[in-house]
Protein backbone atom coordinates (compact mmCIF):
# COMPACT_ATOMS: atom_id res chain seq x y z
CA UNK A 1 0.00 0.00 0.00
CA UNK A 2 1.07 3.33 -0.85
CA UNK A 3 0.53 6.70 0.77
CA UNK A 4 -1.56 7.67 -2.04
CA UNK A 5 -4.12 4.68 -1.44
CA UNK A 6 -4.23 5.61 2.41
CA UNK A 7 -5.48 9.09 1.83
CA UNK A 8 -7.87 7.96 -0.99
CA UNK A 9 -9.52 5.74 1.21
CA UNK A 10 -9.55 8.88 3.83
CA UNK A 11 -11.29 10.81 1.23
CA UNK A 12 -13.70 7.98 0.43
CA UNK A 13 -15.00 7.73 3.64
CA UNK A 14 -14.39 11.22 4.19
CA UNK A 15 -18.77 11.86 5.32
CA UNK A 16 -18.74 9.07 7.77
CA UNK A 17 -15.95 11.22 9.89
CA UNK A 18 -17.81 14.87 8.76
CA UNK A 19 -21.17 12.68 10.25
CA UNK A 20 -19.16 11.73 13.73
CA UNK A 21 -17.63 15.67 14.25
CA UNK A 22 -20.61 17.35 13.81
CA UNK A 23 -22.37 15.03 16.02
CA UNK A 24 -20.03 15.71 18.68
CA UNK A 25 -20.28 19.55 17.96
CA UNK A 26 -24.26 18.77 18.48
CA UNK A 27 -23.40 17.16 21.69
CA UNK A 28 -21.66 20.16 23.17
CA UNK A 29 -20.40 18.38 26.64
CA UNK A 30 -18.28 20.27 29.10
CA UNK A 31 -15.46 18.90 30.68
CA UNK A 32 -15.53 15.71 32.69
CA UNK A 33 -19.40 15.94 31.78
CA UNK A 34 -19.23 14.19 28.45
CA UNK A 35 -21.26 10.99 28.93
CA UNK A 36 -23.56 11.33 25.88
CA UNK A 37 -20.06 11.91 23.25
CA UNK A 38 -18.44 8.80 25.10
CA UNK A 39 -20.87 6.51 24.88
CA UNK A 40 -21.32 7.79 21.34
CA UNK A 41 -17.69 7.24 20.84
CA UNK A 42 -17.49 3.74 22.61
CA UNK A 43 -20.37 2.37 20.55
CA UNK A 44 -17.83 3.11 17.31
CA UNK A 45 -14.72 2.05 18.46
CA UNK A 46 -17.07 -1.54 19.62
CA UNK A 47 -18.34 -2.20 16.08
CA UNK A 48 -15.59 -1.63 14.48
CA UNK A 49 -13.80 -4.41 16.26
CA UNK A 50 -11.50 -2.63 18.74
CA UNK A 51 -10.71 -3.63 21.93
CA UNK A 52 -11.94 -1.10 24.73
CA UNK A 53 -10.52 -0.13 28.19
CA UNK A 54 -13.61 1.85 29.58
CA UNK A 55 -13.87 4.13 31.81
CA UNK A 56 -9.98 4.53 31.54
CA UNK A 57 -8.39 5.66 34.74
CA UNK A 58 -10.98 5.21 36.53
CA UNK A 59 -12.47 8.72 34.65
CA UNK A 60 -16.17 8.07 33.89
CA UNK A 61 -15.84 9.83 30.16
CA UNK A 62 -12.06 8.36 29.38
CA UNK A 63 -11.28 5.02 27.08
CA UNK A 64 -8.55 3.36 25.31
CA UNK A 65 -9.29 1.75 21.86
CA UNK A 66 -6.36 -0.33 20.81
CA UNK A 67 -6.27 -2.40 17.67
CA UNK A 68 -3.62 -4.67 16.21
CA UNK A 69 -0.84 -6.67 17.46
CA UNK A 70 2.66 -6.24 18.67
CA UNK A 71 5.03 -3.52 17.87
CA UNK A 72 5.13 -0.79 17.34
CA UNK A 73 2.90 0.52 19.64
CA UNK A 74 1.81 4.00 18.65
CA UNK A 75 -0.59 6.21 20.38
CA UNK A 76 -3.23 9.39 18.24
CA UNK A 77 -4.66 11.54 21.43
CA UNK A 78 -8.34 12.77 21.04
CA UNK A 79 -10.23 15.46 22.66
CA UNK A 80 -14.24 16.03 22.93
CA UNK A 81 -15.03 18.53 25.71
CA UNK A 82 -16.81 21.78 25.01
CA UNK A 83 -16.82 25.08 26.68
CA UNK A 84 -19.24 26.60 28.59
CA UNK A 85 -21.15 30.07 27.48
CA UNK A 86 -20.19 29.95 23.43
CA UNK A 87 -23.06 27.87 22.09
CA UNK A 88 -22.91 29.52 18.17
CA UNK A 89 -24.86 28.30 15.13
CA UNK A 90 -22.43 27.65 12.01
CA UNK A 91 -23.26 31.52 11.04
CA UNK A 92 -21.35 35.27 10.32
CA UNK A 93 -23.18 36.74 13.70
CA UNK A 94 -23.21 36.22 16.90
CA UNK A 95 -26.42 33.32 17.39
CA UNK A 96 -26.08 31.00 19.75
CA UNK A 97 -28.06 27.34 19.24
CA UNK A 98 -29.28 27.99 22.71
CA UNK A 99 -27.91 30.95 24.83
CA UNK A 100 -26.04 29.96 28.07
CA UNK A 101 -24.86 26.75 26.19
CA UNK A 102 -21.89 25.10 25.76
CA UNK A 103 -19.56 25.49 22.25
CA UNK A 104 -16.88 23.77 20.44
CA UNK A 105 -15.10 26.84 20.88
CA UNK A 106 -11.58 25.03 20.70
CA UNK A 107 -12.88 22.78 17.86
CA UNK A 108 -12.19 19.90 20.06
CA UNK A 109 -15.13 17.98 17.95
CA UNK A 110 -13.01 18.34 15.07
CA UNK A 111 -9.50 17.11 17.35
CA UNK A 112 -11.05 14.38 18.46
CA UNK A 113 -12.27 13.10 15.03
CA UNK A 114 -9.51 13.49 12.98
CA UNK A 115 -7.35 11.41 15.62
CA UNK A 116 -10.19 8.76 14.95
CA UNK A 117 -9.95 9.06 10.81
CA UNK A 118 -6.61 8.42 11.44
CA UNK A 119 -6.82 5.16 13.63
CA UNK A 120 -9.40 4.11 11.25
CA UNK A 121 -7.28 4.29 8.16
CA UNK A 122 -4.33 2.85 9.89
CA UNK A 123 -6.74 -0.30 10.86
CA UNK A 124 -7.47 -0.26 7.31
CA UNK A 125 -3.75 -0.78 6.50
CA UNK A 126 -3.20 -3.21 9.53
CA UNK A 127 -6.33 -5.56 7.66
CA UNK A 128 -5.13 -4.96 4.54
CA UNK A 129 -1.33 -5.78 4.79
CA UNK A 130 -1.00 -7.84 7.63
CA UNK A 131 1.69 -5.47 9.31
CA UNK A 132 3.18 -5.80 12.73
CA UNK A 133 1.84 -3.49 15.23
CA UNK A 134 -0.68 -1.46 17.35
CA UNK A 135 -2.74 1.55 16.84
CA UNK A 136 -4.26 3.18 20.33
CA UNK A 137 -6.67 5.93 20.17
CA UNK A 138 -7.07 7.69 23.52
CA UNK A 139 -10.31 9.67 24.53
CA UNK A 140 -9.61 12.09 26.72
CA UNK A 141 -11.80 14.24 28.47
CA UNK A 142 -11.31 17.30 30.05
CA UNK A 143 -8.51 19.18 28.52
CA UNK A 144 -10.22 22.60 29.24
CA UNK A 145 -10.17 22.24 33.09
CA UNK A 146 -8.53 19.06 34.19
CA UNK A 147 -5.36 16.96 33.22
CA UNK A 148 -7.07 13.81 32.28
CA UNK A 149 -3.83 12.43 30.03
CA UNK A 150 -1.75 13.18 32.94
CA UNK A 151 -4.47 11.18 35.23
CA UNK A 152 -4.11 8.53 32.51
CA UNK A 153 -0.37 8.52 32.12
CA UNK A 154 -0.28 8.07 36.29
CA UNK A 155 -1.93 5.19 36.37
CA UNK A 156 0.24 3.77 33.50
CA UNK A 157 -2.17 3.87 30.29
CA UNK A 158 1.13 5.04 28.33
CA UNK A 159 3.35 2.05 29.68
CA UNK A 160 4.64 -0.32 26.49
CA UNK A 161 4.04 2.72 23.91
CA UNK A 162 6.68 3.34 21.73
CA UNK A 163 5.05 7.02 20.21
CA UNK A 164 2.41 9.01 20.45
CA UNK A 165 1.02 12.05 17.79
CA UNK A 166 -1.48 14.75 17.83
CA UNK A 167 -2.75 17.68 16.83
CA UNK A 168 -4.97 20.85 17.64
CA UNK A 169 -7.44 23.03 15.20
CA UNK A 170 -6.13 26.69 14.62
CA UNK A 171 -5.92 28.86 11.67
CA UNK A 172 -2.68 28.00 10.32
CA UNK A 173 -0.98 24.57 8.70
CA UNK A 174 1.71 23.98 10.84
CA UNK A 175 3.77 21.46 12.81
CA UNK A 176 4.70 22.81 16.13
CA UNK A 177 8.20 24.13 17.13
CA UNK A 178 7.24 25.57 19.90
CA UNK A 179 6.41 24.33 24.24
CA UNK A 180 3.38 25.15 26.28
CA UNK A 181 3.51 26.57 29.55
CA UNK A 182 2.91 23.84 33.10
CA UNK A 183 0.23 24.77 34.97
CA UNK A 184 -1.25 24.44 38.14
CA UNK A 185 -5.07 25.61 38.91
CA UNK A 186 -6.01 25.47 42.53
CA UNK A 187 -9.33 27.11 44.80
CA UNK A 188 -8.37 29.40 47.80
CA UNK A 189 -11.54 29.08 49.97
CA UNK A 190 -11.25 31.33 53.45
CA UNK A 191 -13.86 30.83 55.83
CA UNK A 192 -14.30 33.72 58.23
CA UNK A 193 -16.84 34.61 61.03
CA UNK A 194 -20.32 36.61 59.79
CA UNK A 195 -21.61 39.83 61.60
CA UNK A 196 -23.64 43.29 60.73
CA UNK A 197 -20.79 45.17 58.99
CA UNK A 198 -22.33 48.39 60.06
CA UNK A 199 -23.15 47.48 63.49
CA UNK A 200 -21.50 44.79 64.91
CA UNK A 201 -17.68 44.98 62.63
CA UNK A 202 -15.54 44.22 65.28
CA UNK A 203 -16.44 40.71 65.82
CA UNK A 204 -16.46 39.82 62.16
CA UNK A 205 -14.08 38.51 60.30
CA UNK A 206 -13.79 39.05 56.73
CA UNK A 207 -13.11 36.11 53.93
CA UNK A 208 -13.48 38.72 51.05
CA UNK A 209 -10.88 40.72 53.18
CA UNK A 210 -8.40 37.35 53.26
CA UNK A 211 -9.17 36.34 49.77
CA UNK A 212 -8.55 40.49 48.43
CA UNK A 213 -5.14 40.74 50.92
CA UNK A 214 -4.07 37.55 49.05
CA UNK A 215 -4.48 39.15 45.62
CA UNK A 216 -2.12 41.84 46.46
CA UNK A 217 0.13 39.31 47.51
CA UNK A 218 0.24 37.34 44.61
CA UNK A 219 0.29 41.37 42.54
CA UNK A 220 3.35 41.94 44.79
CA UNK A 221 5.25 38.17 43.61
CA UNK A 222 4.67 39.38 39.98
CA UNK A 223 8.11 41.41 39.97
CA UNK A 224 10.08 38.55 41.94
CA UNK A 225 9.04 35.43 38.87
CA UNK A 226 10.25 34.60 35.86
CA UNK A 227 9.15 36.88 32.62
CA UNK A 228 7.60 33.91 30.96
CA UNK A 229 5.51 33.14 33.90
CA UNK A 230 1.76 34.20 34.28
CA UNK A 231 -0.31 33.83 37.62
CA UNK A 232 -4.46 35.22 37.00
CA UNK A 233 -7.38 34.34 39.39
CA UNK A 234 -10.87 35.26 39.59
CA UNK A 235 -13.13 35.73 42.90
CA UNK A 236 -15.54 32.85 42.70
CA UNK A 237 -17.19 34.07 45.98
CA UNK A 238 -17.49 37.38 47.65
CA UNK A 239 -20.23 36.80 50.10
CA UNK A 240 -23.95 38.10 50.03
CA UNK A 241 -24.83 41.05 50.69
CA UNK A 242 -22.42 44.50 51.33
CA UNK A 243 -24.08 44.39 55.12
CA UNK A 244 -22.81 41.20 55.96
CA UNK A 245 -19.20 40.45 56.68
CA UNK A 246 -18.89 37.64 54.27
CA UNK A 247 -18.01 34.51 56.38
CA UNK A 248 -17.02 32.98 52.83
CA UNK A 249 -15.18 34.07 50.25
CA UNK A 250 -13.07 32.15 47.31
CA UNK A 251 -10.76 32.77 44.40
CA UNK A 252 -9.70 30.53 41.28
CA UNK A 253 -6.26 30.66 40.81
CA UNK A 254 -4.39 29.34 37.23
CA UNK A 255 -0.25 29.25 38.08
CA UNK A 256 1.79 29.44 34.69
CA UNK A 257 5.53 28.64 33.72
CA UNK A 258 7.53 27.39 31.18
CA UNK A 259 9.05 24.39 33.18
CA UNK A 260 7.31 21.73 35.79
CA UNK A 261 9.47 23.22 38.43
CA UNK A 262 9.13 26.76 38.01
CA UNK A 263 5.35 26.30 38.99
CA UNK A 264 6.19 23.86 41.21
CA UNK A 265 7.73 26.49 43.43
CA UNK A 266 5.53 29.28 42.56
CA UNK A 267 2.86 27.56 43.84
CA UNK A 268 4.55 27.11 47.50
CA UNK A 269 4.85 30.31 47.05
CA UNK A 270 1.53 31.61 46.58
CA UNK A 271 0.60 29.26 49.19
CA UNK A 272 2.69 31.29 52.05
CA UNK A 273 0.39 33.96 50.39
CA UNK A 274 -2.33 32.89 50.80
CA UNK A 275 -1.90 31.23 54.20
CA UNK A 276 -0.38 35.04 55.25
CA UNK A 277 -3.55 36.49 54.40
CA UNK A 278 -5.45 34.33 56.60
CA UNK A 279 -3.26 34.63 59.44
CA UNK A 280 -3.62 38.64 59.06
CA UNK A 281 -8.02 38.65 58.80
CA UNK A 282 -7.61 35.72 61.10
CA UNK A 283 -9.56 33.14 58.87
CA UNK A 284 -8.82 29.82 57.69
CA UNK A 285 -7.86 28.77 54.05
CA UNK A 286 -8.68 25.64 52.59
CA UNK A 287 -6.82 24.38 49.64
CA UNK A 288 -8.34 23.29 46.89
CA UNK A 289 -5.85 21.66 43.95
CA UNK A 290 -7.74 21.05 41.21
CA UNK A 291 -5.14 19.94 38.44
CA UNK A 292 -1.99 20.72 37.47
CA UNK A 293 0.46 19.63 33.92
CA UNK A 294 3.87 20.01 32.46
CA UNK A 295 5.08 21.79 29.69
CA UNK A 296 5.39 19.77 26.31
CA UNK A 297 8.28 18.50 24.59
CA UNK A 298 8.32 18.00 21.05
CA UNK A 299 9.81 15.01 19.50
CA UNK A 300 12.37 16.62 16.49
CA UNK A 301 11.84 13.09 14.71
CA UNK A 302 8.12 13.03 14.80
CA UNK A 303 8.01 16.46 14.20
CA UNK A 304 10.11 15.90 11.08
CA UNK A 305 7.80 13.38 9.59
CA UNK A 306 4.82 15.55 10.36
CA UNK A 307 6.67 18.18 8.55
CA UNK A 308 7.49 15.86 5.33
CA UNK A 309 3.65 14.32 5.51
CA UNK A 310 2.00 17.93 5.72
CA UNK A 311 4.37 19.19 2.36
CA UNK A 312 2.83 16.02 0.73
CA UNK A 313 -0.64 16.69 1.37
CA UNK A 314 -0.40 20.34 0.61
CA UNK A 315 -2.76 23.53 2.89
CA UNK A 316 -6.31 23.15 2.34
CA UNK A 317 -7.70 23.72 -1.39
CA UNK A 318 -10.80 26.43 -0.21
CA UNK A 319 -13.92 27.38 -2.39
CA UNK A 320 -15.18 30.68 -3.24
CA UNK A 321 -18.22 30.06 -0.88
CA UNK A 322 -15.90 29.14 2.10
CA UNK A 323 -13.56 32.49 0.98
CA UNK A 324 -16.98 34.30 1.65
CA UNK A 325 -18.10 33.60 4.63
CA UNK A 326 -14.47 33.65 6.49
CA UNK A 327 -14.27 37.62 4.42
CA UNK A 328 -17.51 38.34 6.49
CA UNK A 329 -16.94 36.33 9.67
CA UNK A 330 -13.26 38.06 9.76
CA UNK A 331 -15.11 41.52 10.25
CA UNK A 332 -15.87 40.48 13.62
CA UNK A 333 -12.40 40.14 14.85
CA UNK A 334 -11.02 42.29 17.30
CA UNK A 335 -7.95 44.23 16.07
CA UNK A 336 -4.09 42.85 16.61
CA UNK A 337 -5.84 39.38 16.11
CA UNK A 338 -2.93 38.92 13.96
CA UNK A 339 0.40 39.45 16.14
CA UNK A 340 0.75 36.31 17.89
CA UNK A 341 1.55 34.86 14.56
CA UNK A 342 3.93 36.65 13.42
CA UNK A 343 5.61 37.29 17.23
CA UNK A 344 5.73 33.02 17.12
CA UNK A 345 7.16 32.79 13.26
CA UNK A 346 11.07 32.74 12.56
CA UNK A 347 12.51 35.83 11.13
CA UNK A 348 13.16 34.38 7.41
CA UNK A 349 9.37 33.23 6.96
CA UNK A 350 7.77 36.59 7.79
CA UNK A 351 7.18 37.64 4.69
CA UNK A 352 5.32 34.68 3.67
CA UNK A 353 2.87 34.69 7.25
CA UNK A 354 2.25 38.89 6.66
CA UNK A 355 1.35 38.06 3.13
CA UNK A 356 -0.64 34.64 4.37
CA UNK A 357 -2.78 36.77 7.12
CA UNK A 358 -3.79 39.25 4.85
CA UNK A 359 -5.93 35.90 3.79
CA UNK A 360 -9.24 35.16 5.43
CA UNK A 361 -7.97 31.54 5.29
CA UNK A 362 -4.79 30.07 5.89
CA UNK A 363 -3.63 28.79 2.36
CA UNK A 364 0.11 28.00 3.01
CA UNK A 365 2.17 25.51 5.20
CA UNK A 366 4.11 27.79 7.58
CA UNK A 367 7.78 26.44 8.45
CA UNK A 368 9.11 26.18 11.81
CA UNK A 369 5.96 27.93 13.68
CA UNK A 370 6.83 28.54 17.32
CA UNK A 371 10.73 29.53 16.56
CA UNK A 372 11.29 27.48 19.75
CA UNK A 373 9.84 30.09 22.01
CA UNK A 374 7.38 29.74 24.90
CA UNK A 375 3.59 29.64 23.74
CA UNK A 376 1.57 31.03 26.69
CA UNK A 377 -1.41 28.31 26.68
CA UNK A 378 -1.05 25.23 28.31
CA UNK A 379 -2.14 21.27 27.96
CA UNK A 380 -2.64 18.64 29.26
CA UNK A 381 -0.06 16.98 26.19
CA UNK A 382 2.53 17.64 27.62
CA UNK A 383 2.47 15.49 30.72
CA UNK A 384 1.99 12.75 27.50
CA UNK A 385 5.00 14.66 25.83
CA UNK A 386 6.73 13.41 29.48
CA UNK A 387 6.20 9.90 29.13
CA UNK A 388 6.65 8.89 25.42
CA UNK A 389 7.96 10.61 22.37
CA UNK A 390 5.22 12.91 20.70
CA UNK A 391 4.76 15.93 18.05
CA UNK A 392 2.05 18.21 17.15
CA UNK A 393 0.88 20.18 14.52
CA UNK A 394 -1.86 22.24 13.60
CA UNK A 395 -4.20 22.49 9.71
CA UNK A 396 -6.41 25.68 9.53
CA UNK A 397 -10.15 24.68 10.53
CA UNK A 398 -10.69 28.10 11.67
CA UNK A 399 -10.59 31.87 9.90
CA UNK A 400 -7.05 33.60 10.03
CA UNK A 401 -6.64 35.18 13.49
CA UNK A 402 -9.35 34.07 14.95
CA UNK A 403 -9.22 34.55 18.50
CA UNK A 404 -9.53 31.22 21.49
CA UNK A 405 -12.28 30.20 22.62
CA UNK A 406 -14.35 32.15 20.88
CA UNK A 407 -17.95 32.20 18.51
CA UNK A 408 -15.70 32.30 15.67
CA UNK A 409 -14.82 29.33 15.88
CA UNK A 410 -17.77 27.14 17.49
CA UNK A 411 -19.45 28.51 13.79
CA UNK A 412 -16.24 26.87 11.44
CA UNK A 413 -16.43 23.96 13.69
CA UNK A 414 -19.55 22.62 12.04
CA UNK A 415 -19.20 23.76 8.45
CA UNK A 416 -16.84 22.99 5.47
CA UNK A 417 -14.09 25.12 6.36
CA UNK A 418 -13.48 22.74 10.15
CA UNK A 419 -14.47 19.50 8.33
CA UNK A 420 -11.81 20.23 5.45
CA UNK A 421 -9.23 21.07 7.83
CA UNK A 422 -9.90 18.00 10.15
CA UNK A 423 -10.10 15.54 7.23
CA UNK A 424 -6.61 17.21 6.00
CA UNK A 425 -5.29 16.84 10.07
CA UNK A 426 -6.30 13.31 9.55
CA UNK A 427 -4.58 12.53 6.31
CA UNK A 428 -1.04 13.75 7.67
CA UNK A 429 -1.29 11.73 10.96
CA UNK A 430 -2.75 8.52 8.89
CA UNK A 431 0.72 8.83 6.93
CA UNK A 432 2.91 9.66 9.94
CA UNK A 433 1.63 6.48 11.63
CA UNK A 434 2.03 4.59 8.49
CA UNK A 435 5.79 6.28 8.31
CA UNK A 436 6.29 4.53 12.13
CA UNK A 437 5.01 1.19 11.35
CA UNK A 438 7.27 0.61 8.45
CA UNK A 439 10.28 1.66 9.42
CA UNK A 440 11.89 0.66 13.05
CA UNK A 441 14.68 2.71 12.65
CA UNK A 442 12.22 5.89 12.97
CA UNK A 443 10.75 4.48 15.99
CA UNK A 444 14.23 3.61 17.28
CA UNK A 445 15.58 7.11 16.78
CA UNK A 446 12.34 9.23 18.02
CA UNK A 447 13.00 7.28 21.17
CA UNK A 448 16.88 8.21 21.25
CA UNK A 449 15.93 11.89 20.67
CA UNK A 450 13.43 11.48 23.64
CA UNK A 451 15.93 10.42 26.08
CA UNK A 452 18.04 13.36 25.52
CA UNK A 453 17.19 15.78 28.09
CA UNK A 454 14.64 13.80 29.49
CA UNK A 455 13.64 14.39 32.65
CA UNK A 456 11.98 11.87 35.61
CA UNK A 457 7.87 12.16 35.50
CA UNK A 458 6.03 12.86 38.79
CA UNK A 459 2.16 12.98 38.26
CA UNK A 460 1.58 16.83 39.19
CA UNK A 461 -0.96 15.79 41.50
CA UNK A 462 -1.13 16.08 45.26
CA UNK A 463 -0.86 12.82 47.72
CA UNK A 464 -4.25 11.80 48.04
CA UNK A 465 -5.46 13.77 44.97
CA UNK A 466 -9.13 12.66 43.16
CA UNK A 467 -10.38 14.18 39.79
CA UNK A 468 -12.77 17.27 41.27
CA UNK A 469 -16.15 16.20 40.14
CA UNK A 470 -17.20 18.32 43.21
CA UNK A 471 -16.07 21.43 41.02
CA UNK A 472 -18.47 20.68 38.88
CA UNK A 473 -21.77 22.29 37.76
CA UNK A 474 -24.54 21.99 35.37
CA UNK A 475 -23.19 23.80 32.06
CA UNK A 476 -25.99 22.57 29.85
CA UNK A 477 -29.78 23.96 29.53
CA UNK A 478 -31.71 20.84 30.70
CA UNK A 479 -34.24 21.93 27.53
CA UNK A 480 -31.26 20.44 25.48
CA UNK A 481 -32.31 16.83 24.77
CA UNK A 482 -32.75 16.70 21.16
CA UNK A 483 -29.30 16.94 18.93
CA UNK A 484 -30.65 19.59 16.47
CA UNK A 485 -29.72 19.43 12.37
CA UNK A 486 -28.01 22.65 10.76
CA UNK A 487 -27.27 21.29 7.88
Amino acid sequence: MNKETITQWIEENGEEFIEISDHIWDLAETGLQEHRTYDYLVNYFEQNGFDLTYKAADLPTAFVASYGTGSPVIAVLGEYDALPGLSQQPTTFRDPVTPGAPGQACNHNLLGTASITAVMAIKHVLDTENLEGTIKFYGCPAEEKYNSKGWMASHGLFDGVDLGITWHPLYFNSVWHFSTNAMNSVYFTFHGKASHASRDPHNGRSALDAVELMNVGVNYLREHMVSDARIHYIITKGGDAPNIVPELAESNYFIRAPKRKQVDELYERVVKIAKGAAMMTETEVEIDFVSGLYNTRENAVIREQLWQNMQLIGPVPWDENELAFARKLRKTLPDGAFEHLLHMTPEKHKPMVENAIQQPLCDVLIPGYGDNKIFTSSTDVGDVSQVIPLAQFSTATQIMGSPGHSWQNVATARMSIGHKGMLQAGKIMALTVYDFLTNSDLVTQARNTFEEGKIEYHAPFPDGHTPPYHRLIDERPQEIDKIKSYD
